[in-house]
């Protein structure tokens, strides 16, 4: 039988436990399951353990890192027999420090939801970024906890919904009133233009806006200026052409790229600066692992470095 695993991440005090309560309450969520609580961080709020009683729920701490490991979850799995798995998990510690194959082979991972402290966001997002950014980036869900008029617009200003474009990300206010947030990702170019000139300041919002919609731009032709790379197997004819692009710290930084196809590509040399033409069509490539934004280049003009060499979410 497959076991769901939900993670609940977000730093200490951020409303883990209180939102784990709020889901074993919920009678759409927890119909009696034997449910095996893994808790590797003790807050301020600690666990009703009448509705543990109820809902059918055993706890185990665990206080290291490192005792997060095969060992102890499979005795957990032989000991405890869960029918469902919830990880409060420690808000220092990183998902990817998960050791391969720490689970049993059928515990699966359905959901990562990471809560956010509303009031203290923007100080930990400033000073701790390097923790709080794979929080937000590796997961399905973001509910900022505690929220009043400025959230939003800090939501925004820290561009969460470029660093996760596709969790839902929820707002929850103190009177019990929650509203999903809401932002528009679209890049504003002049799509009625025979050639889309796509700047710099303009282009991470036209690659991932190109990225989850390739169809609004299938059959137009862009221009933008762009660094070249041949990924070994690509094929003889195919190279990627994109830029380095900054979210929200140096972090996050990624080279943010599109499959291209042009006669030339071989003799390309990686990192080199070139000005693209190339018409966008919406195909099939093994790298997308599905349908994309293929680039059937027309010109490629040799190019300087520029100044800053790095694009940045407007």
């Amino acid at each position: 039988m497959e076991i769901p695993v939900y993670f609940f991440t977000g730093f200490l005090e951020s409303g883990k436990t209180t939102f784990i309560e709020s889901i074993l309450r919920d009678p759409n969520f927890c119909e009696g399951e034997r449910t095996l609580i893994l808790l590797c961080e003790q807050g301020e709020a600690e666990f009703d353990y009448s509705l543990l009683m109820d809902t059918n729920c055993v706890v185990v701490a665990v206080e290291e890192l490192e005792d997060f490991n095969r060992i102890l979850l499979h005795e957990c799995n032989r000991k405890y027999k869960p029918e469902r798995v919830i990880v409060e998990w420690n808000g220092m510690w990183k998902l990817s420090d998960i050791p391969q194959n720490a689970f049993p082979k059928n515990w699966m991972v359905y959901q990562t939801v990471t809560t956010v402290d509303a009031r203290t966001f923007d100080n930990y997002f400033q000073n701790m970024g390097g923790f709080m950014f794979p929080m937000l980036q590796m997961t399905d869900m973001i509910v900022f906890n505690r929220a009043d008029d400025t959230t939003k617009d800090l939501i925004q200003k820290r561009r969460v919904r470029m660093i996760n474009r596709r969790a839902d990300i929820f707002v929850d206010y103190p009177d019990g009133r929650s509203e999903v947030y809401q932002e528009s990702l679209e890049a504003n170019l002049d799509l009625s233009a025979d050639i889309v000139e796509v700047s710099e300041a303009d282009y991470a919002m036209w690659y991932f806006d190109a990225m989850e919609h390739p169809e609004k731009y299938a059959g137009h032709t862009v221009r933008f200026l762009c660094q070249v790379y041949r990924p070994n197997g690509m094929g003889k004819n195919n190279f990627a052409a994109g830029r380095f692009v900054m979210t929200c710290c140096a972090e996050d930084i990624a080279f943010c790229a599109v499959v291209c196809k042009h006669a030339s590509a071989a003799k390309l040399v990686d990192r080199d600066w070139y000005w693209l033409t190339a018409e966008v069509r919406h195909e099939f490539f093994p790298e997308y692992q599905g349908k994309g934004p293929v680039l059937y280049v027309s010109s490629l003009e040799p190019a300087e470095k520029p100044d800053d060499d790095i694009c940045y979410v407007k």
